[in-house]
């Protein structure tokens, strides 16, 4: 999967003209069952990320 995402965010760039940045979570990782190094980063993702 991790070898898809890159192809998924260039063809992202293509259709929109915005570059994206890939970053593979883990779902526990996301909702906060699993701890997460960066409680941060995951804030501002929930907050302005969209699921692809």
């Amino acid at each position: 999967m991790i070898g898809v995402l890159p192809g998924i965010a260039f063809d992202a760039l293509l259709e929109t003209g915005i570059l994206i940045d890939v970053l593979p979570l883990r779902e526990g990782e996301f909702d906060g069952s699993i701890a997460f190094r960066n409680p941060a980063l995951i804030n501002a993702i929930r907050y302005e990320g969209r699921r692809l």
